[in-house]
């Protein structure tokens, strides 16, 4: 029987991907003000703390390149429920046991074999039937790409009103913690992010990628209202919040809303990142977007 994996891992082209039924929200990402930018500082939360993965996801979509199923359906829990101890069924847990044990103990020959720890990012890279010698590879934009169809419809009729756009992603908000030293310094683990994510430097940093007169669309986590205003000498802004009439039917929480804007950025001419991923990419600021868990001065100059 094929490898089944909770959550993430690679996929042999046999094997099914099943996806968590209900996604937690952060509080920390789940503010409201995004849509109505008279309310933007406010604070306020949305309602519910986790939301189902259909409102999120596109699961026929995905499936017509990797086979998934939720954690809830009677397919699943009919299987589960058999048996979940090895040798009492034909399900057997198998984190920690090598490919070698797997293949040569006859125990696992015939189960249904369930992997709960596989990287979080690998199943996005590729999908291989290692015996078949033949592959699906998925790149690092598969995922983002399998928005549920209402969030795809509305980005797809944000673009047509956009025209022909440039977007940046400027993220500040929860990355802008700092914490004082022993001897009251304050310390930051990304010390050039809110220099770097302020309009004056964020002009003069994409002035060489994006000339002036352009439409720019902003997608960022700042609630300061009217914090990128100084851009618009040079650039006809756009938000999420010049969208409302199309977004606010439909969106109800900020996982929504990113989403929504990723599939915009992903459509912009040149999309500009608060910080690179890939060696390639165009950013607003040079600290690694890794944690480094190394905290230093802030700069501002």
């Amino acid at each position: 029987m094929c490898l089944m994996f909770i959550d993430t891992a690679f996929w042999s082209l046999c094997r099914i991907f099943v996806m968590p039924s209900r996604m937690c929200l952060s509080s920390v990402h789940n503010t409201k003000g995004m849509l109505d930018s008279s309310n933007a500082a406010s604070g306020q939360r949305w309602g519910s703390s986790s939301t189902a993965m259909e409102s999120l996801y596109d699961i026929d979509l995905i499936s017509k390149t990797v086979p998934v199923i939720l954690d809830n359906p009677r397919s699943w829990y009919g299987i589960v429920s058999r048996s979940t101890k090895l040798g009492e069924g034909d399900v057997a847990h198998v984190h920690g046991i090598s490919r070698d044990e797997l293949k040569d103990d006859p125990l696992y020959s015939d189960a249904l074999l369930i992997n709960r720890t596989a990287s979080p990012l690998a199943w996005f890279m590729e999908c291989k039937d290692r015996t078949k010698r033949s592959s699906v590879m998925l790149p690092y934009t598969f995922l983002p790409t399998m928005p549920a169809r209402k969030l795809r419809d509305a980005a797809n009729e944000m673009k047509e009103i956009l025209g022909d756009y440039d977007a940046i992603h400027v993220r500040r908000g929860d990355l802008l913690k700092n914490r004082k030293d022993r001897f009251g310094v304050e310390r930051s683990l990304h010390p050039h992010l809110d220099r770097d994510t302020r309009p004056e430097f964020i002009k003069k940093r994409i002035a060489g990628w994006i000339p002036e007169g352009r439409t720019l669309f902003i997608a960022s986590n700042e609630r300061t209202p009217g914090f990128f205003s100084a851009l618009s000498d040079r650039y006809k802004l756009a938000y999420s919040s010049n969208f409302s009439s199309i977004l606010k039917p439909i969106i109800e929480n900020n996982y929504q809303l990113f989403m929504v804007e990723r599939l915009i950025m992903q459509g912009a001419r040149t999309f500009v990142k608060t910080m690179k991923e890939f060696d390639n990419d165009l950013a607003l600021c040079d600290d690694p977007k890794k944690n480094t868990k190394v905290w230093e001065e802030p700069v501002y100059t």
